[in-house]
């Protein structure tokens, strides 16, 4: 069992660990894979402390209030700090249902389950929704409180039982939770990265280190191969991973093992690696490193507020870093370096909970006043907040029906005569087709004809295809396979309208300026296609794929009898157009301009490809909006009502006023 004093190669390590965070955040080329600095961090995290507490429970003065004061020292200052100004200053450029998001995430901070909070209100870490989420990285702050809430208890239980067994259980638990993580990479993976039982092991592996679980060497060259080898396994999941990378999982042990490999050598001696790390700039940056990570993201984020876009220009994302740099040298030097004292500016341990409860207080009421009046709209002009609300909110028929499965029975609308059952349209596909839900029924009741609904997001109408990268779960081949077998079933719907956000199921990546995960799409049986591009190559495997499934959806419609109608990808923003409008009028933020319309002939070209085949061989139909919306700047509000509800789906306003017109090419069912 190591004895844990100061070590500045530790805290240069922290250094190596942040800055590719705060690079990779800012999106900055080459450093894709820099979220592994988080995983180094819990590797630190568990070996320190882990540490601190074996030498405290074997001298025998382990006391669990001590414990708890230290860490309340160690991350409530800052932290209460930055959840203050980022109310502060959400009040102010925020609309009313981000500010309100704003504080349900910082009622979620303080009670430390915001990966809990996040893994349910976020698409992923990765998501478009995500990089508007100011307290988005307190998640992994949550998951090292929760593994310390029950892990000293245990630790104190096990050493009454000797060395051996606690090495055993803490092993045998690290092990469990890597093997959890590894089953969830596929099965669970949005759960996979925010919560705390796939994430222990990594925490385990730092807390064995500690605890002696790996042999002490004398040959000098083994342990400088090992650190070298740390640094490079670090780098190269820095440099080769990014966000289509399956995390944690399997991947998660190339960063963990290179941090690993690197406090286990530098526990023995000093390493060349070691002395790298030791550097002066570095160990200063490691030691703001907590600050730097809390106060570098909801910069971002204001940035990204005020450009209009969640992409930054480079120029900007370095302000956006120095910005942050400053804040955080200020956080460490006058609030989180004076607590960390044992003096704590003369507070005794109840003085401190004092403090931290009366801060504890202010910041949850407020957040709560925040909350309960939905983001306090009257901030904003009323025309304003109107314009934004119409724009953002779903109608009661679409969150009804998206997700709705055939055996439950699909939605149905429009005008149906007194004694014929049967329904004429069917409108299949992803979210997208959710999005014209609006239009699809204002022309049905307009047009007097009957209509049902099969929505499911991220779930485009791709028989034997599904996106891999929203795990088993999901269920989107299940949902497609039931609709089919629906309409093969029945002899009515006698026209199926197809629409998806094609662009991205072909391509897998996102528009330019949009950040987000990209789409993988892969077989839905899990046996091999060996007609099917390599792995590596996930354009032409995506365009391979969705040329199959959707050929099988339209042969197999089209068998039926039945027309078949495919929608055109909309144009694609880069960037949320209800909230840049509105960011403008309320915030003074710049509003960027929409694409041209070649610019999204060329983004949808591969699947235009797809379609001209399906035209040729099955005599579908196409509809397409963007003649409509793209003259030749694609057009993003009309009379002042955003035609977005985001950055890729139609507004309310925008299907009632768009969907009617187009589906009037659809023929007649």
């Amino acid at each position: 069992m190591s004895s844990i004093g100061y070590r500045r190669d530790i805290d240069g390590l922290r250094a190596f660990a942040i800055l590719p965070v705060l690079f990779a955040h800012a999106g900055l080329p080459g450093f894709a894979g820099g979220f592994v600095g988080v995983d180094v961090f819990f590797v630190i995290s568990g070996y320190l402390i882990t540490g601190i507490l074996a030498r405290e429970i074997g001298e025998g003065r382990f006391s669990l209030a001590n414990f708890y004061e230290r860490r309340a020292r160690r991350i409530l200052p800052a932290l209460f700090a930055v959840l203050i100004a980022s109310v502060a200053v959400g009040w102010f450029v925020l609309p009313p249902e981000p500010l309100k998001e704003l504080a349900q995430s910082v009622l979620a901070a303080v009670l430390f389950v915001s990966n809990i909070w996040f893994w349910q209100s976020t698409e992923d870490y990765f998501g478009t929704d995500a990089e508007w989420q100011p307290l988005l990285h307190t998640w992994s702050l949550s998951v090292e409180e929760q593994f310390y809430l029950g892990f000293p208890l245990l630790l104190c239980l096990l050493a009454a039982r000797g060395r051996r067994p606690t090495l055993l259980a803490v092993a045998g638990l690290s092990a469990l939770s890597l093997g959890l993580s590894v089953w969830a990479t596929k099965a669970q993976p949005f759960a996979n990265y925010f919560l705390a039982p796939t994430r222990v092991w990594e925490l385990g592996l730092g807390a064995l280190i500690a605890l002696g679980a790996f042999p002490r060497v004398r040959r000098a060259w083994l342990l400088e191969l090992a650190a070298a080898a740390g640094i490079a396994m670090i780098l190269a999941s820095v440099f080769l991973y990014d966000s289509a990378t399956p995390f944690p999982g399997i991947a998660a042990l190339l960063p963990c093992a290179g941090a690993a490999a690197l406090i286990w050598a530098g526990n023995q001696r000093q390493t060349a690696a070691g002395r790298l790390l030791c550097w002066r700039p570095l160990v200063a940056v490691g030691l703001m490193s907590y600050s730097l990570y809390l106060w570098h993201w909801p910069v971002l984020v204001l940035f990204r507020l005020l450009h209009g876009s969640a992409e930054l220009p480079l120029g900007l994302a370095l302000q956006a870093l120095a910005l942050s740099a400053a804040l955080a040298w200020l956080s460490w030097r006058f609030v989180e370096a004076p607590f960390r004292r044992a003096s704590a500016q003369g507070f005794s341990r109840r003085g401190l909970v004092r403090l931290f409860g009366a801060a504890a207080a202010l910041i949850v009421s407020v957040s709560v006043v925040i909350n309960v009046n939905k983001g306090v709209p009257a901030r904003l002009p009323e025309p304003v907040f109107a314009t934004y609300q119409h724009a953002i909110e779903r109608t009661p028929e679409e969150r009804r029906c998206m997700g709705r499965l055939p055996q439950e029975g699909l939605c149905e609308f429009g005008v149906a005569s007194e004694n014929d059952t049967s329904v004429d349209y069917l409108l299949w596909g992803d979210s997208h087709a959710g999005a014209f839900l609006p239009g699809f029924e204002r022309w049905l009741q307009e047009r007097g004809h009957s209509g049902a609904v099969a929505a499911k997001s991220a779930c485009a109408p791709l028989l034997g295809v599904i996106r891999t990268e929203m795990g088993a779960s999901h269920g989107c081949d299940t949902f497609n396979a039931q609709v089919m077998e629906m309409l093969e079933r029945r002899e009515d719907l006698r026209t199926v309208i197809l629409v998806a956000r094609w662009a991205l199921v072909v391509e897998g990546t996102r528009s330019p300026g949009e950040s987000g995960p990209p789409a993988i799409m892969g077989p839905a049986a899990m046996q091999g296609a060996p007609e099917l591009p390599a792995d590596g190559d996930t354009a032409a495997r995506n365009f391979a794929l969705v040329a199959r499934g959707l050929t099988e959806t339209v042969a197999r419609i089209r068998a039926g009898g039945r027309r078949v109608v495919i929608v055109e990808g909309i144009p694609e923003i880069p960037f949320s157009v209800p909230l840049a409008i509105v960011s403008a009028e309320f915030a003074g933020a710049q509003l960027q301009a929409a694409p041209m319309r070649e610019e999204v002939e060329a983004r949808n070209r591969r699947a235009d490809a797809i379609f001209d085949t399906l035209v040729e061989e099955f005599q579908v139909q196409r509809a397409s909006l963007v003649p409509e919306l793209c003259r030749p700047r694609c057009r993003i509000q009309a009379n002042g009502e955003p035609l977005y509800r985001d950055d890729d789906h139609l507004s309310t306003f925008g299907a009632e006023r768009l969907v009617p017109d187009l589906l009037d090419l659809v023929p007649a069912g």
